[in-house]
């Protein structure tokens, strides 16, 4: 019976992390910054 709540969990943190801006704008950042690192390069 614990596994259903542990997928509906899991599933929540996935939106979570989905719809988090403050997760994915320095992540893009990040990436941005690792490109323009390696076309200076």
């Amino acid at each position: 019976m614990s596994r259903p709540n542990e997928s509906i969990a899991s599933l929540n943190l996935f939106r979570a992390i989905a719809t988090d801006v403050h997760f994915w704008i320095p992540l893009i950042v990040l990436v941005g910054g690792l490109i323009l690192l390696d076309t200076l390069r």
